[in-house]
Formats: C-alpha cells, sequence, structure tokens
C-alpha cells in the first residue's frame, strides 16, 4: 500500500523516465557497456586508444564485425545461431586467394564465395526444418564440411598459409570501410524493421508455432533469413582478406563465438523475439572491438583476453536471458 502511495507521489517526469528504463533496460546497460570500455581504456592505454593507428586497426576490425552481426541479427532474431561462420569464413578467404592469384579477378572470386555462403544458408534453413533438427545440429554439420575442405584447400598448397596477389588497399580505405557499414546497416535496417522478413524472423523467435498457425510459410523465411546472413558472411569476408591479405589453417577460428559476443554485448536476446534489434549488432561490434583492444594496449596478456571476454560473456547471458519472470529458458 505504501509503494503504491509512494509512486502516485512521484512527479510525472520521474514516473516517465522509471517507465523508460524499465522497458529499454537492455539497450541502456548496452550503451553504458561501451561507455565503460570508451572511458576506462582511454584512461589505462594511456590516450593510446586514441592514436591515429590504432583508430585505423579498430576501424578495421569493426567493420567485418559490423557487416557479420548485421546479418546474423535475422538468425538471432528467430532464437537460433550458426556455429559454422568461421569454417565457412576461413573456406572463403582461401577459395578468394586462389581465384585471384589465378583470374585476377576479385569480382569473380566474390561471386563463387556469395553462391557458396547462399546454398549453405539455404541448407541451413531448410534442412533444419525439413528434418526436424535445431538449427544448431545443421551448422554443426556444416562446420565439421566447410573444416575439412579448408585443409584440403591447405594441403593442396603445400604451405601452411597462401596470400593474394592482389593489391587490397582500396578496401582498408576508411571511407570505404565507413561506406560499407552505412551502406549494409540502411539495407538491413530496412529490411529488419519494414518488410516481412524482419516481422516474421522477429515473429518465429517469439512463438513459431503461433507465426504458422497465422499463415506464414516459416520455413520460407528461415532460408531467406539465413541467406541474408550468408550476403554479409561473404562481404565480411572481403574485407576479412583485405585486412590480413592472406589465409591459413587458422583463418576464421573463432568468428562464429566473436559474433554471437558481439550481438549480446549489444542487447541481442538469444531467445530472439521482438526485443531483437538491428542496433544491437553495431552497439556490440564497437564494444567487443574496444574491449579486446583496450585490453591488450592496457597491458593485459593475451592468454588473460580471452578469460576476460568469456567473464563478461558469461555476465551479460546472466542478466540478458531471464524473462519477465526472473526465470531462465530452457
Amino acid at each position: 500500500m505504501e509503494n503504491t502511495k509512494q509512486v502516485k507521489s512521484m512527479p510525472e517526469w520521474l514516473k516517465k523516465a522509471l517507465g523508460f528504463a524499465r522497458d529499454h533496460v537492455y539497450d541502456i546497460f548496452s550503451v553504458a557497456g561501451l561507455v565503460l570500455c570508451v572511458i576506462i581504456f582511454s584512461i589505462t592505454s594511456n590516450g593510446r586508444l586514441w592514436s591515429s593507428y590504432n583508430v585505423g586497426i579498430v576501424i578495421e576490425q569493426v567493420t567485418m564485425y559490423v557487416i557479420i552481426s548485421l546479418g546474423a541479427v535475422f538468425v538471432y532474431a528467430m532464437g537460433y545461431m550458426d556455429v559454422s561462420l568461421g569454417s565457412q569464413m576461413g573456406v572463403y578467404v582461401l577459395l578468394m586467394i586462389m581465384i585471384v592469384n589465378a583470374t585476377g579477378s576479385l569480382l569473380l572470386a566474390f561471386l563463387v564465395i556469395l553462391a557458396m555462403a547462399l546454398a549453405c544458408g539455404a541448407f541451413n534453413g531448410a534442412v533444419a526444418v525439413w528434418l526436424r533438427l535445431p538449427s544448431i545440429v545443421t551448422s554443426l554439420f556444416l562446420m565439421f564440411i566447410f573444416g575439412g575442405i579448408q585443409y584440403l584447400l591447405i594441403e593442396s598448397t603445400g604451405s601452411n598459409t597462401i596470400s593474394t596477389s592482389l593489391d587490397m588497399d582500396f578496401f582498408t580505405e576508411t571511407w570505404v570501410m565507413a561506406g560499407a557499414m552505412v551502406l549494409v546497416g540502411a539495407i538491413v535496417f530496412y529490411l529488419f524493421n519494414f518488410t516481412k522478413l524482419g516481422k516474421y524472423t522477429k515473429g518465429i523467435g517469439a512463438n513459431e508455432l503461433t507465426t504458422s498457425q497465422c499463415g506464414v510459410n516459416t520455413t520460407k523465411w528461415k532460408v531467406i533469413a539465413y541467406m541474408v546472413f550468408g550476403v554479409c558472411v561473404a562481404v565480411g569476408s572481403v574485407f576479412l582478406l583485405a585486412r590480413t591479405g592472406s589465409g591459413g589453417r587458422g583463418t576464421g577460428s573463432g568468428y562464429a563465438m566473436d559474433i554471437m559476443l558481439c550481438l549480446i554485448l549489444g542487447g541481442m536476446p538469444l531467445s530472439g523475439g521482438t526485443r531483437s534489434k538491428v542496433r544491437c549488432a553495431v552497439i556490440g561490434s564497437v564494444t567487443y572491438v574496444l574491449l579486446s583492444n583496450g585490453l591488450l594496449l592496457s597491458g593485459v596478456e593475451m592468454n588473460l583476453v580471452n578469460l576476460v571476454k568469456a567473464i563478461v560473456f558469461l555476465v551479460v547471458v546472466v542478466l540478458s536471458c531471464r524473462d519477465n519472470s526472473g526465470y531462465y529458458p530452457r
């Protein structure tokens, strides 16, 4: 009774502020995490975080993560994930190098990996439905397949790494990377917020049975969502190659978990649904890159960086995965 009286006695502006904070708690936490990273690492790195050299490195890393995370928004909005991402990227980078070195055509190389990415997206979305398997199972299958292909490609070269003979400095220009992020972001924002694709992927994540009973062909939209993700993976692989200039056995390793962490840091719920937002990909990617970069600049050893990221991941999952009743999903 006293609590009710206290609420009624609150100023109107305070009621609105508390209501806004309650409805946007995950967005507030994600932005607060980004601001905290900027403040802490600006101090602990003695200003090196903002050196022109380091800013260039951060932009290169952010570009790839943002583009891939934007595509992953559609998959995670359905409550799914794709653990084959890293293996796919490793194969795509190696194929691009081989095709470019053989033909001199980056366009041909990109079209080849784009076709492969679209085919993998269709496979991941359709087979999981037809065989009634969790999406994680089909993506595990693809992860092993692409891991084997990556090994065979490297073995065929007789070397542990191969490099491209093409000058790809164009893709490391700041204006090109910024333009790519803005373009992909604008397309994904439109698709996710103003088309059936975004509406139905969020509906599948919220309640797939209800969505299908409303007359939605969920299989079709799952396939499309994975294919859009595949396009973004192909584009991101181009920027990865431009950044590294080479590929090898470990290329792409760990990127599946990195993208998951990017989205979670940005406030994306693992269960998907209506709380999924495009800005999760952008905010989370920048936060993740600053976290990794800032820890190294602050003198943290490389083997401890992964430990810190694992702890952050665990804390964020614990805080963000509860439903409104306070319970965790099974």
